[in-house]
């Protein structure tokens, strides 16, 4: 059998330590978590592979959260290993990088928030 690459963008060996969480009404979870710790086998600029101790369907929606930012992808293949394990293929379809550059706006967001129910409190006692 040949095996023909489909994959767009080259895919890099880089093993590491990953906890990928299902998003979804009804995920599968492990030990009671929709958190699954499993293992970042490669990655590229779209997606990754990741070795899962569970089957993850293909379709559903998940989450990681990694140093400095989150990305929400899509499970879009699964074979299982001979290990037992499964590889799931993940597309990348919103990654949020630099998110510590965030905090300040959230800050002044959250004191403009608190600002006007301040406010709101200030009109409604003059009124009386």
């Amino acid at each position: 059998m040949i095996h023909v690459e489909r994959r767009k963008q080259t895919r890099i060996k880089f093993e590491s330590n990953l906890t990928i969480e299902v998003l979804g009404d009804h995920p599968p979870t492990h030990l009671g978590s929709n958190k699954i710790p499993g293992l970042m086998v490669d990655v590229s600029t779209d997606g990754l592979r990741f070795l899962s101790p569970i089957d993850v369907p293909a379709g559903s929606a998940i989450r990681i959260d990694r140093d400095n930012e989150m990305i929400l992808g899509e499970v879009c293949y699964n074979e299982p290993h001979s290990d037992g394990q499964f590889h799931l293929g993940i597309l990348f379809r919103q990654v949020l990088a630099s998110l510590r550059d965030l905090e300040p706006l959230l800050a002044a967001l959250q004191g403009y928030e608190e600002d006007a129910k301040s406010d709101t409190r200030d009109a409604r006692s003059t009124r009386r």
